[in-house]
């Protein structure tokens, strides 16, 4: 048991390091831009006027570490922080680039508390593992959550994607222990837990339909007779209410209380009023503004105006790439396919063992037991699991907002476990009863174990940029998806380090981010975008640039433009030309002097 404990602590200890020294040369991507800066002003001012749309907990963490440096405090003079609504990005990017403070040590500071999300949730996925199916299941689900490229990628950015993964893992472990002791304890800590999910991201509120759910599935299956089910079923819905009213009221509302304080109430009625001008269903719109304003519930109305901000936005999509298409409806194949290329090949392996391996077993098992009350009473955390798979997987196909596989990640830690926990119990039930076959298993698993680690170490330091060899690596990746999927706007730093270092006096770039190129580049970027030019012809004779020219892929990919666009994009003329180099994946350089 020593053993396995030190081999999961050596097990976080490497990946954190692979961590933090993977994005030490990262500059600040899209949304760490308005995440700091809010962050910032959250702990300094106790005032959330800025970046709403977001809960607090992640921009607090980041925001902690920045009240131990020297801040420029005339930021809040600014009519960024006085007087424009909700004007998170501008006011971002005065906190990391104009505030008098070296950018990269706001940004790396903010960043490593981030880490603590990803450190908690690997050690209770590593003793989930263990309790549920044995000391080996607890090592081979941490080795595929501390490894995966995406997991890895998502620890040390300033957002909202790895502390929800957080959230929904902690509040489904301590719910359903709740459930199996119901002590009043227990309830507390579920009541906590599922408060602080709350805070992490708002696309935690399914944890409402989902916990409650489980409750009332768990009432059913430990009654006596369909009435007492039923009655027994009822019972513990209402518990679960009951716990989600405590959550929110001990945890969600004061925290909520605590960035309003200083939030004018009359600077928050009207910033509400006009942010939900445009939301459709005026009754909850309507609410919310009413209560804005009042003391002691201007704080949860600030909960609800950001759940309603991600709701409207959830239904107008967002413009991206995919698959040689632009489009801002979403697609219904698009999560699917983003994760299978996103996921390690050798991922794939281990799941389709456990897919054989089922099929194997559940020939064997008599059916007599094979009635589906009988297993999910037996097996309900496995349950609870799949429930939760099915819930988030079916919202996020049918969204339209398809940026990024980041917006699967709260699914993770049950897809893990599940496996994992099956080729730990098939492992042993061959060793048992089928002693010539367990050899060749294990060699088999530990191989694609070792690959999984090999394809994490592999791609280092560019994690976010992982693709497997089906869409031909990391350098392939651009032909399916781009956005937060590949660019981010990570590689500013690495693009004007090159410049400099081959001495290119003037380059023109349309950066697809919010770091600043000017605190980099000091003079060398001339401002591009796609309009800019209307050909290469037209390039070669206007240029200001020596024939230089760089673009952020998710913009040379978004050239297609979506069907309905009036106007053309102009970087369809750069793809007949070779880029001389890729930067990091995401930033296409090019030098342009002859047709």
């Amino acid at each position: 048991m020593r053993y396995s404990y030190l081999f999961a602590t050596l097990i976080i200890i490497t990946a954190v390091i692979l961590a933090v020294t993977s994005v030490w040369d990262d500059s600040a991507i899209v949304d760490e831009i308005p995440h700091i800066g809010s962050g910032y002003s959250y702990v300094k001012k106790q005032d959330m006027r800025l970046n709403p749309e977001h809960p607090p907990l992640a921009k607090d963490m980041a925001g902690l570490p920045l009240l131990f440096l020297n801040i420029d405090q005339t930021i809040f003079n600014s009519r960024q922080w006085l007087s424009n609504i909700n004007d998170q990005w501008n006011f971002g990017r005065m906190v990391i680039y104009n505030s008098g403070v070296d950018a990269d040590l706001i940004t790396r500071l903010a960043k490593l508390p981030m880490l603590l999300f990803f450190i908690l949730s690997a050690i209770l996925i590593f003793h989930w593992g263990r309790k549920l199916y044995g000391k080996q299941a607890g090592i081979f689900a941490l080795i595929l959550f501390a490894f995966s490229p995406t997991i890895l990628a998502h620890s040390r950015f300033v957002t909202t994607d790895m502390p929800a993964l957080f959230g929904v893992l902690f509040a489904t472990y301590f719910f359903l222990r709740y459930l199996k002791t119901p002590t009043k304890n227990n309830a507390f800590i579920a009541s906590a837990t599922f408060g602080i999910a709350l805070l992490t991201k708002f696309s935690t509120f399914l944890l409402i339909p989902y916990l409650g759910a489980l409750a009332l599935l768990w009432g059913f299956i430990h009654g006596e007779g369909f009435k007492k089910r039923l009655q027994n079923s009822l019972v513990h819905g209402l518990r679960s209410v009951l716990i989600f009213v405590i959550g929110f009221v001990i945890i969600v509302w004061p925290v909520y209380g605590f960035h309003v304080q200083n939030y004018p109430p009359s600077r928050q009625y009207s910033d509400t009023k006009n942010i939900l001008s445009s939301f459709g269903k005026r009754y909850l719109a309507e609410p919310v503004v009413w209560a804005s304003d009042k003391p002691i519930i201007r704080a949860a109305a600030h909960y609800g105006l950001g759940l309603l901000m991600v709701v409207q936005r959830s239904a107008g999509g967002n413009t991206t790439y995919f698959l040689g298409e632009v489009s801002r409806f979403g697609w219904r194949h698009y999560f699917p396919i983003v994760y299978f290329i996103k996921e390690p090949l050798p991922w794939w392996g281990l799941f389709i063992l456990v897919l054989l391996f089922s099929a194997l077993r559940t020939r064997r098992i008599s059916i007599g037991i094979a009635r589906t009350g009988e297993w999910i009473k037996n097996h309900f955390t496995e349950t609870a699991m799949l429930l939760w798979l099915a819930i988030y997987w079916g919202s996020s196909i049918y969204s339209t907002l398809n940026i990024g596989v980041r917006h699967l990640i709260p699914t993770y830690p049950f897809i893990i476990l599940l496996v994992s926990g099956k080729l730990s119990s098939t492992l042993i039930w061959l060793k048992e009863s089928y002693t010539k076959h367990y050899r060749p298993a294990l060699v088999i698993i530990s191989l694609l174990f070792a690959w999984y680690v090999i394809e994490s170490i592999r791609v280092f330091p560019y994690y976010l940029t992982y693709f497997n060899q089906m869409a031909g690596g990391p350098s392939g990746g651009h032909r399916y998806v781009v956005d937060s999927n590949l660019d981010w706007g990570q590689d500013l730093k690495r693009f004007s380090r090159w410049v400099k270092e081959n001495n290119i006096e003037k380059i023109e770039f349309d950066y697809f981010g919010w770091a600043d190129p000017e605190s980099y580049m000091e003079g060398r970027r001339i401002w591009l975008t796609s309009t800019t030019y209307k050909d290469a012809r037209d390039f070669i004779m206007r240029n200001r640039s020596n024939g230089w020219l760089a673009v952020s892929i998710t913009f040379l990919q978004g050239s297609i433009g979506p069907e309905d666009k009036p106007e053309p994009i102009n970087y369809l003329w750069l793809k007949s030309y070779e880029p001389v180099i890729i930067i990091g994946n995401s930033i296409f350089v090019y030098r342009i002097t002859a047709i």
